[in-house]
């Protein structure tokens, strides 16, 4: 009688851990990571950590084109540098590198020569395009692919006649 309730348990235990384990594996699944419906996961940066400091004089004739709304330079900095663009009262800056193939030697945003977009590709005498992409100059998302993920935004503060521009929140 002993080793039928042996056996009962034991033939009871092992499709009860198969339950188990079928139900931990399912939490894991779907309480991973979040993805938006394109298949990237937007709290994700795409760039490795890359410390960004420096200021902006806006007295010197270079940074001239920030004095008036929708004003833009092009930096050093970043990974393939960074465009600096004033909106109205705000300034914002942006890494010149493409979010579709950063690693691509073509991957550099540019400022549309219609002031209205920044586009994947460079200008060399004309436009050479890259997969281009095209960015919202008012806060760098996407406004038309292939690229799904916004351009890497840096942070900006005004003080005094100077711009500061970093990659960690004041």
């Amino acid at each position: 009688m002993q080793a039928c309730m042996v056996g009962n348990l034991e033939r009871d235990f092992i499709p009860m851990s198969k339950l188990l384990m079928a139900f931990v594996a399912s939490i894991c699944l779907f309480s991973g990571c979040s993805k938006s419906g394109n298949g990237v996961d937007p709290t994700t940066d795409f760039f490795p950590a890359l410390n960004v400091d420096f200021y902006i004089n806006l007295s010197l004739p270079s940074a001239s084109p920030l004095l008036f709304p929708q004003g833009w330079i092009y930096q050093q900095g970043g990974y393939r540098g960074i465009i600096v663009y004033r909106n109205f009262d705000e300034y914002l800056a942006f890494d010149r590198t493409c979010p579709y193939k950063t690693d691509s030697s073509c991957s550099y945003v540019s400022v549309d020569s219609s002031n209205t977009c920044m586009r994947c590709g460079q200008y060399n005498k004309s436009f050479i395009k890259c997969c281009d992409s095209r960015f919202y100059l008012l806060n760098g998302t996407v406004q038309q692919g292939p690229a799904n993920r916004p351009l890497k935004q840096y942070y900006v503060r005004q003080e005094g006649n100077s711009l500061h521009v970093t990659s960690s929140p004041f």
